[in-house]
């Protein structure tokens, strides 16, 4: 795909969600986003049965993103399977993404957080589009570091949405923000030193990708050191033991 066709796929599965996209085939996920909910959930204020109603609404968000994610970054291979998009096309993931970002979006009006959700939904496409545009050399940033924390909203916008929607202190909510932000570093620096699912080793700098190690200047390595120090930092606060 061209950078172009990727921005516009991003926008029409968000633009889409808003009308009646039509559901085509089941995406499977092994359920980790909802244990992510119900393990943050202890720290927040929320009832067991709104718990269950946005368990059901990450599992939307996780099936929506986990198949863009794989047209917009051409992996052909998701958990040793064919991606969604190699079977189905380009236009079909687009409307089956739309068709799980609607059906989240209900999901939010019924645990009132329509406005929170559409602001962390658009971060989260903020920071894709972003990463394409650069990958496409569309934009030279003058700032590689600050740009950086532009694209790992993608990350950390979702896992802020969910210690926000579960009314957790604000303590909680930032952690769970910078929990997303050493995801992103350690995957940054683990794609760079082995092969992904579907991906070749090195893949994010082979398509010139705005990595943690360019914008900071660090090996991959160092990279993951980072990320997993900072884990280890904020898993208290989030009720775990060290990672």
């Amino acid at each position: 795909m061209k950078w172009q066709d990727k921005v516009e796929a991003l926008e029409a599965f968000y633009n889409k969600s808003f009308g009646q996209p039509r559901f085509v085939a089941e995406v499977s996920t092994s359920g980790s986003y909802a244990k992510k909910v119900r393990a943050l959930a202890q720290l927040g204020r929320r009832s067991p049965e709104e718990i269950e109603l946005l368990c059901q609404q990450v599992e939307h968000l996780r099936r929506a993103f986990k198949i863009m994610d794989d047209l917009i970054d051409e992996d052909t291979v998701r958990d040793g399977e064919p991606a969604f998009w190699v079977v189905h096309g380009a236009a079909t993931t687009v409307e089956q993404a739309a068709w799980h970002i609607r059906e989240a979006r209900e999901l939010a009006r019924k645990l009132g957080v329509e406005l929170l959700f559409e602001q962390r939904l658009r971060e989260v496409i903020e920071g894709a589009r972003l990463e394409v545009e650069l990958e496409a050399g569309w934009e030279q940033p003058p700032n590689l570091e600050a740009t950086w924390w532009r694209v790992v909203q993608k990350e950390s916008s979702f896992r802020l949405y969910l210690a926000e929607a579960l009314n957790c202190p604000p303590e909680v909510c930032e952690a769970a923000r910078q929990d997303g932000v050493a995801a992103q570093i350690i995957d940054d620096g683990l794609s760079a030193l082995h092969e992904k699912d579907g991906r070749a080793e090195n893949s994010d700098e082979k398509l010139g990708r705005l990595t943690y190690m360019r914008a900071h200047g660090v090996s991959a390595e160092e990279a993951v050191r980072r990320g997993r120090e900072l884990k280890q930092k904020i898993a208290p606060i989030l009720g775990r033991k060290e990672e």
